[in-house]
């Protein structure tokens, strides 16, 4: 398959007609598989994957199927916004037309999905051979033919693509992958058909009266069957109204918030706490008034406080000095006779050598002025009234600390209480808030009515399948059956048997396939690395030289997304198809080598049409010139902020802006 032209009609940024010519171009005899879009981010890049994909895959181009209504709204969404603004009539459409051997018929396939404002879509198919008036799902039928669901997403992906990939763990992606591509799901589908087969040999084989049981009995299987499906119908039509009526409630919500609706319903609150703040401040304010009519002032000046306990200090040693030599010099005459007598001296001289020393010496020890003369018990008061003091500024700074705080709370109350709205104001939004409410919870009992109907008309469906399953076993006793049994349980086994040596098989030659493109694209050091895959849970597991494996959650994000790179290149290349690869963004988390490396020996290699689509910082001048060997011809995406669209121009970047130079 060979992509030959895209057309986009008003298709997501893209206004108006654009056709890109996808189809390679040769350089003499050798062919130009690259075909390379520059973009900035937010250009169209992933409009054109998008619109590729969609084309191919319909609604499973989605990440999850959608159903009938939305998928209609996703379709409504990618119609361009300046044209539904100028047009409400407006619509759009996507085109490829496609070169491919179907059925064994060669000629070129052109699709076409138009759709309105309404998402409602219309897809025609063209080609020489092929009936042109097929309905949508025939049609859709013919391209699954071509490109197998789950087969697409080998080919057609982004960088957010090959970001899931490399993350995960689980393996479920791949078992999914590998499952469709060695086609088991066919044979599971063989094994349901062969118990078909069994079952209506069953039924041919019994009884009138059993016949007529079984009959009865998938008439009644089917419309339960059925009534479950209109009863599922039923409640997908209910969900979206009651996203609405949830939507409108969040929009009023947001008003009420926006006009401070939450104030309005807390104000008497507020207004409670108003008063006992304000009561609380007086009390503060109290406590304050009291520690400055005690002791807090003498805290204020502390240095004229220790210099007057200084002060009494001194004072208190000279009154003991002094207090001293007047005893001495009263008991002086006393001494002098007791000297005299020890000493056999003078009385008189001893008495005058006391006098004179006392005069000189004492009186030297004793000199000063005594200008406060407070007693004991005074000075001992004052020592006390000191230390309050330092303890009532330290409460006072407590104080002062609550009343600050206390008039801040205040403060901001004040300023809610003066923003809050009256009530009455949002009365009206607050009983549609609660009309809608009471339709939310009114809705979702109809809703949850109408899935319980589908559960139980479901269930009895299923309790009738058990009970014709019982019948069909019944009959497969009869002799006359044995031998369709026999022949069924024969196939079914050796369908077992084909399945898992196949899946051994391919598995093996994923295995190999996956250690080449690895090694092609892994850096030096990695290059001894070998995959293995369980074939039961499909995980791969990376063995270095030493037969250890190594745990992928330790691989960088670069190795990883090289990882993904080889595992979707291997199943590529198990597929057997061949397709174009059409990637999107893929080199956002990787380093220059593993850039390198993809540049070098991916795109140029992985399809005879790679289309890539690349930021100018991906492929930056020197890849550029690296790979434009391989570029049969290039565009460049232009996004204008004033028309908020996007238009295609021949060329890259640079390449262009040379041009203009020139």
């Amino acid at each position: 398959m060979i992509f030959k032209k895209l057309t986009m009609k008003n298709f997501r940024v893209f206004n108006g007609e654009h056709s890109l010519d996808l189809q390679p171009k040769k350089d003499g005899l050798l062919s130009k598989p690259i075909i390379l879009f520059g973009g900035l981010n937010g250009a169209g890049k992933t409009s054109i994957l998008t619109a590729i994909r969609l084309l191919l895959l319909g609604r499973r181009a989605l990440s999850s199927i959608p159903n009938n209504k939305e998928y209609a709204d996703y379709l409504s969404q990618q119609l361009n916004n300046k044209a539904k603004k100028e047009d409400n009539s407006a619509k759009a459409s996507i085109s490829l037309a496609f070169t491919h051997t179907h059925q064994g018929k060669h000629g070129v396939f052109t699709i076409t999905r138009t759709w309105g404002v309404d998402g409602k879509e219309k897809i025609s198919f063209e080609h020489a051979d092929e009936d042109s008036n097929l309905t949508s799902e025939q049609i859709q039928s013919v391209i699954s033919e071509m490109i197998p669901p789950g087969i697409g997403d080998l080919f057609f992906f982004d960088g957010e693509k090959i970001a899931e990939l490399a993350e995960d763990d689980t393996g479920v992606y791949l078992k999914e992958a590998v499952q469709k591509l060695l086609g088991l799901d066919i044979i599971e589908r063989l094994n349901i058909d062969l118990d078909i087969y069994l079952n209506k040999e069953s039924e041919g084989k019994a009884s009138a009266t059993i016949q007529k049981e079984i009959t009865d009995l998938q008439k009644q299987k089917e419309s339960f069957k059925a009534e479950a499906e209109a009863y599922k119908e039923q409640a997908n039509e209910l969900y979206p109204k009651i996203t609405s009526l949830r939507f409108e409630m969040s929009q009023i919500e947001k008003s009420i918030q926006e006009r401070g609706g939450a104030f309005a319903i807390t104000r008497d609150e507020e207004k409670g706490k108003q008063k006992s703040l304000e009561r609380e401040i007086d009390t503060i304010k109290g406590k304050v008034l009291h520690e400055l009519d005690g002791a807090f002032p003498l805290s204020l000046a502390p240095n004229a406080i220790n210099g007057l306990f200084q002060q009494l200090a001194k004072e208190k040693e000279l009154k003991a000095k002094q207090s001293f030599n007047e005893h001495f010099l009263a008991q002086t005459e006393k001494l002098a006779t007791t000297l005299s007598s020890a000493l056999a001296a003078d009385e008189v001289q001893v008495n005058e050598l006391l006098k004179t020393y006392m005069e000189s010496e004492g009186r030297t020890n004793a000199e000063g002025t005594i200008n406060l003369d407070i007693s004991d018990r005074e000075f001992h008061q004052l020592e006390s009234l000191r230390d309050d003091a330092s303890e009532s500024k330290a409460r006072l700074s407590n104080t002062l600390s609550e009343l600050t705080a206390a008039e801040s709370d205040l403060d901001s109350l004040t300023l809610r209480i003066q923003r809050a709205p009256d009530e009455k104001e949002l009365i009206g939004l607050y009983e549609r808030l609660r009309e809608l409410d009471k339709a939310v919870a009114k809705e979702k009992d109809v809703y949850k009515d109408v899935l319980q109907k589908a559960q139980t008309s479901m269930a009895k469906a299923l309790e009738l399948a058990k009970r014709l399953e019982k019948l069909f076993n019944q009959q497969k006793n009869e002799k006359s059956l044995q031998k369709a049994v026999a022949r069924v349980s024969s196939t079914q086994g050796a369908l077992q048997e084909f399945s898992k040596q196949l899946t051994q098989l391919r598995v093996a030659q994923l295995e190999e396939l996956f250690a080449l493109a690895y090694r092609k694209l892994a850096r030096k050091e990695d290059l001894k690395l070998t995959a293995k895959i369980n074939p039961e849970t499909f995980d791969v597991a990376l063995v270095d030289l030493d037969g250890m494996e190594i745990n992928r959650k330790s691989l960088s994000a670069g190795e990883k997304q090289i990882f993904a790179f080889a595992i979707l290149e291997a199943l590529g290349k198990l597929s057997g198809k061949v397709l174009p690869v059409v990637v999107d963004t893929p080199l956002g988390r990787l380093d220059s080598k593993h850039r390198d490396k993809l540049i070098k020996h991916y795109f140029p290699e992985a399809g005879e049409q790679v289309i890539l689509l690349s930021t100018d910082t991906e492929v930056d001048a020197d890849f550029y010139s690296i790979l434009q060997p391989e570029v049969s011809h290039a565009f460049e995406i232009n996004f204008d902020e004033a028309t908020r669209c996007s238009s295609v121009t021949e060329g890259y970047f640079w390449e262009n802006e040379k041009a203009e130079i020139a």
